[in-house]
């Protein structure tokens, strides 16, 4: 099994259709916020923290950087947040919501710089 450390690069899944969970309330105790993450197989809510943590995921950042983003974004020391992104990464990695990005899904993303 694949593990997260801080050199992986972490990809969406293609499959992976996301959704604000102001639709779906229902499913969570804490929706506000979140995002309701479905495949064919399963339907996945998370809160508003690891919602960040989604979205940070790009195919771009190493998870190293993700953790970075992720405090700044929260407002919180990276050793603070280091812990529950790799347990949420490593979550979404073994459902199968994300995978590790290999160098060709690097190179086919657009380049972010141009972008800018």
């Amino acid at each position: 099994m694949t593990t997260v450390h801080d050199h992986t690069v972490l990809i969406r899944g293609m499959d992976v259709t996301a959704r604000l969970t102001d639709q779906v309330v229902d499913l969570s105790e804490r929706p506000e916020g979140g995002v309701l993450l479905e495949t064919l197989i399963g339907r996945y809510v998370l809160d508003s923290d690891a919602r960040v943590i989604w979205l940070l995921i790009d195919g771009r950042r190493t998870f190293g950087r993700l953790v970075d983003d992720v405090a700044a974004k929260l407002g919180m020391p990276a050793d603070e947040v280091r812990q529950q992104t790799h347990d949420l990464c490593s979550r979404l990695l073994e459902r199968g919501l994300v995978e590790v990005a290999t160098p060709a899904d690097i190179a086919a993303l657009p380049d972010m710089a141009a972008a800018e």
